[in-house]
């Protein structure tokens, strides 16, 4: 058995352009009502324990590592964790997985208009699926028999046909999102004043579903209900950047990867980003990474 200090993170079967799936590997899989559950050797046992990079429109995952550990990569962010970790996914980002040989734990998927109407869905959102969130646990953390005894018990619900299915796993998936909301909370007080952090997130949710809209930062300043200038104050106090770097970065960031894992003409992309222009895309985009789109394409094709 490969051990951890084996692990391979440069193993990649990457293609020309990032796959679409509902669940790797298969296209058209069905997300019984609202999510899916399986144990992570189900599917990554089947492709040599390598995910290649892909992504999940409309669905949002979280990933539980029990035992083993796992390289990975969510967009241009890449981390090894070795077990426990908890790693979450939102709809959208590029992402994948290089597992030690054995790793074991579960993966569930959760649609996410379902995940909207949920209690506690948007708190829960803003803090597992905002950004990718890759979190290392200590193995004495007692949160970790916790969530292996819920991941337990609704795996065991998602395989039967019992009467009253459906609501008791959507019970304990609230729980399991709820535990490990309430993680990345106390996390995040320990790091920063909460008040400032929880103002940030909001500006980055909001960020995510609009920067393509191009809004000016009075638009989401009014959105949060707050002034221009408290904003950049809590963006800078959080991030140590100006809100208009935030949104900057973001619109670069999803340039970068549709210019890698898709095939979409350059100008067509930049419609798609919001730009009337092409070539004003162009000069945004050599101004932050200093390479135009085409350049940067060519330079991240597979050799």
């Amino acid at each position: 058995m490969q051990q951890r200090g084996d692990m391979n993170p440069k193993r990649t079967r990457r293609a020309d352009t990032v796959p679409v799936h509902s669940l790797y590997g298969e296209p058209t899989a069905h997300v019984v009502d609202f999510l899916h559950i399986e144990r992570i050797r189900s599917r990554s046992e089947l492709f040599d324990w390598l995910i290649d990079p892909h992504k999940h429109p409309g669905l949002a995952q979280v990933m539980l590592v029990l035992d083993g550990a796992v390289h990975v990569s969510l967009d241009e962010t890449t981390r090894d964790l070795p077990a426990p970790a908890v790693i979450t996914t939102p709809p959208g980002v590029v992402h994948s997985f290089d597992f030690v040989y054995e790793s074991a734990g579960f993966v569930i998927t959760v649609a996410d208009d379902r995940l909207e109407t949920m209690a506690m869905g948007r708190w829960i959102r803003e803090r597992l699926f905002v950004n990718g969130l890759t979190l290392a646990l200590d193995t004495g953390d007692a949160v970790v028999p916790r969530l292996r005894v819920l991941c337990e018990e609704l795996f065991r619900e998602h395989e039967a046909v019992d009467t009253g299915r459906v609501p008791i796993m959507e019970s304990i998936v609230l729980v399991i999102l709820t535990i490990l909301a309430r993680k990345v909370d106390t996390i995040d007080a320990l790091s920063v004043r909460r008040r400032p952090h929880d103002r940030f997130r909001e500006f980055r949710a909001a960020v995510e579903d609009h920067y393509a809209d191009h809004w000016p930062l009075g638009r989401y300043a009014d959105l949060l209900h707050m002034s221009e200038s408290s904003l950049n104050r809590v963006c800078r106090a959080v991030a140590g950047v100006t809100a208009f770097e935030i949104v900057q970065g973001r619109l670069e960031l999803e340039a970068r990867r549709r210019l890698i894992y898709t095939a979409v003409p350059v100008h067509r992309l930049a419609t798609e980003l919001g730009f009337v222009d092409p070539s004003y895309f162009s000069r945004f985009f050599r101004r932050r990474t200093g390479t135009t789109p085409n350049e940067f394409r060519r330079f991240h094709q597979p050799m």
